[in-house]
């Protein structure tokens, strides 16, 4: 299954509360997310790539397109 949430036009305290009920919402056998926050603006991509913190959120997979990441999850 795929799993994405799109933070676009968000401030970063509304993506953190977004991205925070959409991990609690999902089963515990998911394994991975892709977020999409786009590139124009630096401050989102920043935020969930080195500043974002869940008790689910592990690594961060950084793909060919800037507007996305992948977040691992435990």
């Amino acid at each position: 299954m795929f799993n994405q949430i799109d933070i676009h036009g968000c401030t970063t305290i509304e993506a953190k509360i977004r991205l925070d009920n959409y991990l609690n919402s999902l089963s515990p056998n998911t394994k991975e997310i892709t977020v999409v926050h786009g590139y124009s603006s630096k401050i989102l991509q920043q935020f969930i790539r080195k500043q974002y913190k869940h008790k689910r959120a592990g690594r961060r997979i950084l793909t060919m397109n800037a507007g996305e990441t992948i977040i691992q999850l435990k």
